[in-house]
């Protein structure tokens, strides 16, 4: 029977831990980063104003970058990250076609692209993903042996193509947040049996309800949903606040 020695509690989390800051009050820049075929990837820049962590966004399918509204905030103002809210290929203003193999390379291609921000520390890059996206941000985390952990929020073992078990079997000593909703059977039993290849830092959390991806910002889970990725984050990329 395997140890639950690493950091794990499967739980409903719902204490309220921090507040949420207007999204209006931050700065960002849209950027515009060449894929390897020529497409545009296009992405909110957020920018930190001294060198720090920064953080990839990744929505869900058929969704945009603007299902990250409610996270931004936290990450940016109370946590001070560098944050590329990034429209995936096939979707919102980026455009062009699906193509979840070539989906998978524009992500190493972003993560190239911060590294080369002046206002980003190289070592404390993270990615955060929302159902096929949480599945691209798993994968984009076991390429790069460089970027210090992944949130996946609803994963799968397969969505399209894009498989999860073998990464995270390969990688399962790292640093990795696994979120879903208890009725989302998929996406629970498919977070249950990630945990169970890995051997190190991995934490799950199970909310009540159905709630999937980017849906567990809704109004009864969105701040423990924020606050918890938020604590998360600032643990793994060891932000300095003062």
């Amino acid at each position: 029977m395997k140890l639950l020695s690493n950091v794990v509690l499967i739980t409903l989390f719902l204490s309220i831990v921090m507040p949420v800051s207007a999204q209006e009050d931050l700065e960002m820049e849209v950027v515009q980063i060449e894929a390897e075929d020529g497409l545009m990837l296009v992405g909110d820049w957020y920018a930190s104003d001294r060198q720090a962590p920064a953080v990839l966004l990744l929505h869900m399918l058929s969704s945009n970058h603007t299902a990250w509204e409610p996270l931004v905030p936290v990450l940016v103002n109370e946590y001070g990250f560098n944050v590329l809210n990034l429209d995936m290929r096939g979707h919102g203003d980026t455009g062009g076609s699906r193509d979840w193999d070539l989906a998978e390379q524009d992500v190493q291609t972003v993560i190239d692209w911060m590294r080369q921000q002046d206002s980003v520390d190289t070592e404390r890059i993270a990615i955060v993903g929302a159902s096929i996206g949480s599945n691209l941000a798993i994968r984009g985390w076991a390429n790069d042996d460089r970027v210090v952990t992944a949130v996946a929020l609803s994963p799968g073992l397969d969505y399209r193509g894009v498989t999860t078990l073998d990464s995270v079997t390969e990688n399962a000593d790292r640093p990795l947040l696994l979120l879903a909703s208890r009725a989302d059977m998929v996406s629970a039993t498919a977070v249950i049996e990630l945990f169970g290849v890995t051997t190190g830092d991995t934490s799950v959390r199970l909310f009540e309800g159905g709630r999937h991806g980017t849906r567990l910002f809704d109004e009864e889970t969105l701040t423990p949903t924020t606050a918890l990725i938020g604590q998360w984050l600032a643990e793994h990329l060891i932000v300095d606040k003062d």
